[in-house]
Parts: C-alpha cells; sequence; structure tokens
C-alpha cells in the first residue's frame, strides 16, 4: 500500500502549545494552507515532528488534528440532512466515550479529550472558494478551542488589538478568534503572542450608543464573555472554561463601546459612563 503523504503543522509555536495539525493526503486547495498561515499554524518538519509524536505520547494535554478527505461514510454524515440543523450549521453528538462535530457541507470531528489524535473528515467543498473560508475559519478555531481549553487557554469570535479587543457574536467575526492564555497572562492571535495588556479592553460594539462608552461591571463582563467564547459543546461551557472566564474580569475591563467611536478613544477614561 503506497504511504499517505502528509504535512504537519504547530499552532503558534511560540506559546509552546502542544496543539498540532497534520494534513494527510493530496488534493486540497492551496487556500487551505493560506489559512493555516493566516491563523499560525507555522510548518514542522523532521526533529520538530519527532518532538511532536513525543508530546502525544507522553503529555496529556497534546492534541493532534488530522484533516483528511471523508470516505463515502463520513461524506454522507457530513452532507446529510438532520433535526440538529435548526440549532445552525454546526452540532456535536454525544457518543460512549467520544463526541461527534459537525459542520454541515463540510467537515465532520470525531474527537476525545482521553485521545491525543482526533480524525477530521472534509468533503470536497472544504477550503476551496473564498465563500467557504468562514466554514473553515470556525471549524480550525473550534479544534483550537477544545485544545486549548485544558491548558488554561479559552478563545473568542473577535479580533485583538493592544487598545482594545472586540469581541463580537460568531456571525459577525469572519470566523477569526483570538485566545487568551490566563496562567501565563498572553494573548494568542493571527499576529502571533504577546503579553497579555494590564487591563485590557474587552470591547462590546453597541449601535445603539452615540459618541460615549459605558464601563461594564464585573459580572456584566462575565456574562457578556461567557455566550461570546469559541468553545463550543452541547453541555455549555465546561467546568476549566467557567474558571478561565470568571478570571478575567479580575485581569480586563469591558467597555460597551458605540460603533462609530474608535477603539483608541475608549482608551480615554473621560469619556465612559459609570
Amino acid at each position: 500500500m503506497e504511504e499517505v503523504k502528509s504535512l504537519y503543522f504547530q499552532y503558534n509555536r511560540e506559546s509552546g502549545h502542544p496543539v498540532y495539525l497534520a494534513v494527510e493526503g493530496e488534493g486540497f486547495s492551496e487556500k487551505l494552507f493560506e489559512l493555516l498561515t493566516q491563523l499560525s499554524f507555522e510548518e514542522i518538519k523532521g526533529s520538530e515532528v519527532d518532538s511532536m509524536y513525543k508530546a502525544l505520547s507522553e503529555n496529556s494535554g497534546a492534541k493532534q488534528l488530522r484533516i483528511k478527505k471523508a470516505g463515502h461514510r463520513a461524506l454522507s454524515q457530513i452532507v446529510a440532512a438532520t433535526t440538529t440543523e435548526r440549532y445552525g450549521l454546526e452540532s456535536i453528538l454525544p457518543k460512549s466515550g467520544y463526541k461527534v462535530y459537525r459542520y454541515k457541507g463540510h467537515a465532520l470531528i470525531v474527537y476525545s479529550y482521553a485521545a491525543s489524535a482526533w480524525e477530521c473528515g472534509v468533503s470536497d467543498k472544504f477550503c476551496q472558494e473564498d465563500s467557504d473560508l468562514f466554514a473553515a475559519r470556525t471549524i480550525l478555531n473550534r479544534f483550537i478551542s477544545w485544545s486549548l481549553a485544558s491548558l488554561g487557554v479559552v478563545g473568542f469570535w473577535g479580533a485583538f488589538a493592544q487598545e482594545g479587543a472586540s469581541v463580537l457574536k460568531q456571525r459577525d467575526s469572519d470566523g477569526e478568534a483570538f485566545f487568551i492564555d490566563v496562567p501565563n497572562k498572553k494573548v494568542l492571535s493571527p499576529d502571533g503572542v504577546v503579553d497579555l495588556p494590564v487591563g485590557l479592553k474587552l470591547l462590546r460594539i453597541d449601535h445603539r450608543l452615540k459618541g460615549r462608552n459605558i464601563r461594564m461591571s464585573r459580572d456584566e463582563l462575565l456574562s457578556f464573555l461567557s455566550i461570546h467564547t469559541s468553545y463550543f459543546d452541547p453541555g455549555g461551557n465546561s467546568l476549566i472554561v467557567r474558571q478561565l472566564l470568571s478570571a478575567l474580569p479580575r485581569l480586563c475591563e469591558g467597555i460597551i463601546q458605540s460603533a462609530d467611536s474608535s477603539a483608541n478613544s475608549s482608551s480615554d477614561k473621560s469619556e465612559l459612563s459609570p
């Protein structure tokens, strides 16, 4: 049997987190590899691949997503109409000892937190056109979110900037996310890894506000973050995710920002209403 060729990647290698991805086989669009670069997946080769396999065998927190073209059975599940569609294109079906995540029309992931290697079967539609990239970003950011949670990292839909991180609804985020490493006080984003700014402003955009910004209470910020995390599970946020979320109001500041304000103006304390 001919050996399947694979390419290997590590997520935000600078962070040191053992989160990996393997693309198995051929026939993938160049858009996939461009997207991996945009999401800060760096290709690894040679001894780095050996180190990856060592981490996967010895470190319970290490995870690898194996992306490959779906077989006939998996493909039929990816495209089939199901009763879960009334909740959206994404669904998770709990099984005995594992879970099955589906993004209709694009991918199926079989995963278990007790396993280091997770399987992802994709359809021919995956990452083929620009219109498919929202789905692909969402799928990959779900994997990152699940993998990093046990390592003390929680993700949010939106975009990070030093002067303020916009936390958005998933549908408004273009599938983009950023991650906060709570124990190490770092931010992981498509731009790399940086220290968590002291008092980072987490911005909620409100189109009803005109020319003013409002500071959230800690309880308001926690409630807001809890429904905008990129973590997804039919049981809601896990215990570790809830613990990480609870820590953030002590590290960050929540700002309700008017749509016509800039992130820079939100740093002016005089413009904030209590």
